[in-house]
């Protein structure tokens, strides 16, 4: 090895110790993106997942009182059937 060769090559080496410290960071940085995007995810899933199954519960119970009441005005008995209450 040569006296050129020897700060030529230190100076490769210190250029491929950044770029390795550089990936290491972008790697972390990327890592803590994806978790963050998809706790975001699964939190907008769970809002409306719990909205879609509060709205559909509205509404079957609503069926339910116009069914009650539709049997009422036939003069069945409000307790027949597996919707009576």
């Amino acid at each position: 090895m040569t006296m050129n060769t020897l700060p030529s090559l230190q100076a490769d080496r210190a250029l491929q110790d950044e770029r390795n410290r550089l990936r290491e960071r972008a790697l972390e940085q990327a890592n803590a993106l994806r978790d963050e995007a998809l706790s975001a995810f699964w939190r907008g899933t769970a809002s409306w997942l719990g909205e879609t199954v509060t709205g559909t519960r509205r509404s079957a119970d609503r069926l339910a009182a116009r069914l009650r009441q539709h049997a009422k005005l036939r003069g069945a008995p409000s307790g027949s059937g597996s919707l009576g209450r």
